[in-house]
């Protein structure tokens, strides 16, 4: 039996290409929970058999997103979950985000706003901090660029309007976008929240720079001001 082992090689390389056949030709929904894990392992553990990690972090962390979102001293703690593992987790997310940005700014707001808001929420819906974000917008209201104005504490920022007004002068904004996120799992906007729109749309209609929307994103929810024709 040893023999046949030697000749045909370990049971687990059979198995990842059965897994990748599987994600090729009939996609992610295919794999299971586990499996999907199992896959991403292969890609930084080329020599072992990494299923019962893959099972031991689906069964902590329960889904792809808990797996994603899982604090990385937690995840470390599991078996293969090490430098190169952590950094591929990393790259995923980071080049996800970027690829929902990209797919949000290529047109402009008015035209692609379903893709806009997907990537806000992705953006900041799951962050366990405040932060609020403004993005420039030039005459065709696409946007010209992305400034963090505060990151703050769980469950609060600080805001100076000042900041905000002078950033979008400074990148010769046509129009602004104001975005944070709650942690709290309601994006509803609190009377500070109100309170801070209007100390900035008063000054910047003056500069001749309108406020195009401010939106609340919280978990896979959001609140857009325009939406709800507070502005």
């Amino acid at each position: 039996m040893s023999d046949n082992i030697a000749k045909s090689g370990p049971h687990y390389i059979d198995h990842r290409t059965r897994l990748r056949s599987r994600l090729n030709n009939y996609g992610i929904e295919s794999l299971q929970s586990y499996e999907v894990i199992e896959l991403f392992l292969t890609f930084v553990i080329p020599q072992r058999d990494v299923k019962a990690a893959a099972k031991q972090a689906i069964g902590q962390f329960k889904t792809i997103k808990g797996f994603f979102d899982a604090d990385e001293k937690e995840l470390a703690k599991i078996p293969y979950f090490k430098d190169k593992a952590l950094t591929l987790r990393k790259f995923i997310k980071e080049v996800s985000l970027l690829y929902q940005k990209e797919q949000a700014v290529q047109n402009p707001i008015s035209v692609s706003n379903t893709d806009l808001v997907k990537y806000c929420k992705t953006k900041l819906g799951y962050n366990k901090h405040e932060e609020f974000w403004l993005l420039s917008l030039d005459s065709k209201n696409s946007v010209i660029k992305e400034d963090l104005i505060s990151r703050g504490l769980q469950d609060k920022t600080t805001v100076y309007p000042r900041q905000v007004i002078e950033t979008a002068i400074r990148n010769s904004a046509s129009s602004i976008l104001l975005l944070h996120n709650h942690t709290n799992g309601d994006p509803h906007p609190s009377e500070q929240d109100k309170n801070i729109t209007k100390a900035i749309e008063i000054p910047v209609r003056i500069l001749n720079i309108s406020i195009y929307d401010h939106l609340i994103v919280s978990n896979d929810n959001y609140f857009s001001f325009r939406e709800n024709k507070i502005i």
